[in-house]
């Protein structure tokens, strides 16, 4: 238990590093401010294909909640109800917090893996199976893929949009 925050907290596992720094991620995607000194926190959010890592990026907490802000408000109420339905706290890691199917069932395919972060410490992680992560999909209107969109070209240039996550995959809410 951290006693600064009072909040269960264990160090940031390796699954959750920047797999292209070699190394827990050190500054916002975004911004770039450093966040092991960022005081609210940050997201970590990185998509894995039989075990490789093929997306990630670090938000802190003002960017991440920034681009939330954006979306439409049809996305935000479809997405919220639907995890706060479907999500299955303490998982961590280790399943599939929408389904509930263990990892080690879909570790060869694609799938997310997110979490909350603090320092060098994660607060809350999750996992998301490539059919949750499908059935997210659906629920992002047009307005909201277009300000993901443009989140991806400004932040991965050069990278072809077909090639990168919709925010429903990465569990961004």
């Amino acid at each position: 238990m951290d006693e600064s925050n009072n909040l269960p907290s264990e160090k940031i596992p390796e699954e959750l590093h920047s797999e292209y720094e070699e190394r827990p991620f050190r500054n916002c995607t975004r911004c770039g401010e450093t966040l092991l000194d960022y005081e609210d926190g940050y997201h970590v959010a990185k998509i894995f294909k039989s075990s490789e890592t093929i997306f990630e990026y670090a938000l802190c907490f003002s960017c991440h909640a920034g681009l939330i802000s954006e979306f439409s408000e049809d996305s935000k109420r479809s997405l919220g109800e639907y995890y706060s339905e479907r999500m299955k706290l303490g998982l961590g890691l280790f399943g599939c917090g929408l389904c509930g199917l263990p990892k080690i069932e879909f570790i060869e395919s694609e799938y997310s893996v997110g979490a909350l972060c603090h320092g060098d410490k994660m607060i809350e992680g999750f996992v998301i199976c490539s059919p949750c992560m499908d059935s997210t999909n659906s629920l992002i209107s047009n307005k909201t893929q277009g300000i993901w969109d443009d989140f991806l070209s400004e932040n991965f240039p050069g990278v072809p949009a077909d090639a990168l996550p919709s925010p429903g995959k990465l569990g961004v809410l």
